[in-house]
This record gives structure tokens, sequence and C-alpha cells, in this order.
């Protein structure tokens, strides 16, 4: 599993969030099993004015995180987002979750 920079092993919840220009907040809060990395869930959570409303973790075949395969769209409020759903956009363990760029857009 990543960790920080001294390769200290993330701890459940692991909370990412981004800011737009206007200092409206998008963010995830994912927990998972400690012992084996496995995601158990996340809560999801966007301002109503966000002008973000996706979360796209790495990036697609030409670089952009536009066009990766694992993106969680993100409704105004805070959404339950189930570990079935992170699994179908190809998000199973939290080294899937760190394995490349986080990153919000519209």
């Amino acid at each position: 599993m990543h960790g920080d920079a001294a390769g200290t092993p993330p701890s459940s919840p692991y909370v990412w969030e981004s800011g737009d220009y206007q200092g409206n907040i998008i963010r995830i809060t994912i927990t998972f099993n400690e012992g084996t990395g496995a995601l158990t869930g996340a809560t999801a959570f966007r301002d109503d004015a966000c002008l973000y409303r996706k979360i796209y973790f790495g990036v697609g075949v030409d670089g952009s995180p536009d066009t990766t395969g694992h993106v969680v769209n993100v409704s105004s409020g805070s959404a339950n987002v189930p570990a079935g759903q992170l699994h179908s956009v190809g998000l199973d363990t939290i080294s899937d979750v760190l394995a490349g760029q986080i990153t919000a857009g519209p």
C-alpha cells in the first residue's frame, strides 16, 4: 500500500478534497480494511455551487484525467458510495485509489 513520503501506510478513512476557485468543496472520504487494503465504501460530498462534479482517479491512455475509467460522479450534498460502486469503476483497494493522481473536474 502507498503511504506518505515517510512510507507510513495510510489509515482509514482516507480523505481527499479539492476546492474550486470560489472556495466550494468536493470531497470523498474512503473507508478501507487497514489489514487488506480492501475498500469498504465511501462518502462523497459536494457543495451545491461547486463547479466540480466528478472525481477522477488516475489518467487515461492519453495522459488526461478526463479519459480515465476510474470516475466517481458526485451530486450536491453528501451521498454514500458503496464498495460495489467503487469496484464497478475499478477501485477495489486503497492502493488502487492512490496509484495515480486524483483530480476533480466538471
